[in-house]
């Protein structure tokens, strides 16, 4: 590959994506569930966004190592699974909690849970995320909710 070529960015499918995508918004999605990733990827895909997907935190922290996303979309309620000290369970406020904080910026976090709980409003609002959301979500809300936190974290 020649200096003057780049290789092409890949979305959550493995599927190229499209032309000019190095300055495309990044998207990363994390929830347990395969089918809410794949309709949340071809809908953010289809409105221009380069999509990533993680289905726990330990995944969502390699994809964030490896390319930090503009806006993370994070289910609360990730399976349990081993954490990252081998031993706690994280949920999705716990990853997006260290997310945020392993980048040298803030990475904008709507939370998202199939239980509208007042205390996961209450604590999406204390550990700092932008806005929590119940699904099922439309996608009309939800692009809405992107766009209008993007634009709040856009460089002046």
């Amino acid at each position: 590959m020649s200096s003057s070529e780049q290789k092409p960015l890949q979305n959550a499918s493995g599927e190229n994506t499209p032309k000019g995508a190095a300055t495309q918004k990044k998207i990363l999605v994390v929830d347990d569930d395969p089918v809410t990733r794949k309709v949340l990827t071809v809908a953010l895909t289809r409105q221009g966004y380069a999509v990533f997907s993680a289905r726990d935190g330990a995944e969502a922290i390699g994809v964030v190592r490896d390319d930090v996303p503009d806006m993370m979309l994070v289910d609360v309620n990730l399976e349990p699974a081993a954490g990252f000290d081998g031993a706690a369970i994280w949920d999705g406020f716990q990853v997006t909690r260290w997310l945020r904080h392993v980048t040298a910026r803030r990475i904008p976090a709507i939370l998202m849970s199939a239980s509208d709980k007042p205390e996961y409003r209450r604590y999406t609002a204390k550990i700092g995320a932008e806005s929590f959301m119940a699904k099922p979500i439309s996608n009309a809300d939800l692009l809405q909710s992107i766009e209008a936190r993007l634009a709040a974290h856009a460089p002046a």
